[in-house]
């Protein structure tokens, strides 16, 4: 199953970089949230990260294409996890979280590890900017031009005790 819903991800990653209309359809957040989370949960328990999922009361109902935003939670959430890497286990927890916010829906990951440097910061969502060995620098941008075509927002913010908050906001199937 995961192994197919990779599949999908890559061919609709692949037809947004070509520029196809995404596959709307209503969808609550807090399911595919949800869904996405046991997605990288075998993951979360191999390098001991705690994912904490706190859900909007009732549906949160919005006019996504679920494939790409279930894409830019699992980036989200694995960088999260990656930025944890180098903090003592017991703080390694990771915060999901779910709210109905100005005729909308926001989503928040909020990670504990050591922050974004400014000098990052204000390059964070340039293509091919990276601060990982290992990575393209890629993956935030496309997060920011699904959520936008799909007329959302996507900022980050140091979190007050620690670590980052990543939010997209998403317009209520309502709008």
């Amino acid at each position: 199953k995961q192994a197919q819903r990779a599949g999908q991800i890559i061919r609709r990653v692949h037809d947004f970089v070509r520029r196809s209309e995404p596959k709307v359809e209503k969808v609550d957040l807090n399911q595919l949230v949800t869904e996405a989370i046991g997605l990288v949960e075998p993951d979360s328990r191999k390098r001991n990260v705690a994912i904490e999922l706190v859900a909007a009361e009732g549906p949160a109902e919005v006019q996504i294409d679920p494939v790409m935003i279930e894409q830019v939670l699992v980036n989200l959430i694995r960088n999260g996890m990656d930025a944890m890497r180098d903090i003592p286990l017991d703080r390694r927890r990771l915060s999901v979280s779910i709210e109905r916010r100005e005729s909308g829906i926001e989503v928040s990951v909020r990670d504990r590890g050591r922050g974004i440097p400014p000098e990052a910061a204000e390059r964070l969502f340039e293509p091919f900017f990276t601060t990982k060995t290992e990575g393209m620098g890629m993956g935030l941008n496309i997060c920011r031009s699904i959520i936008e075509t799909l007329r959302g927002t996507l900022t980050f913010e140091a979190a007050p005790d620690g670590g980052t908050v990543f939010r997209f906001w998403l317009p209520s199937s309502e709008q």
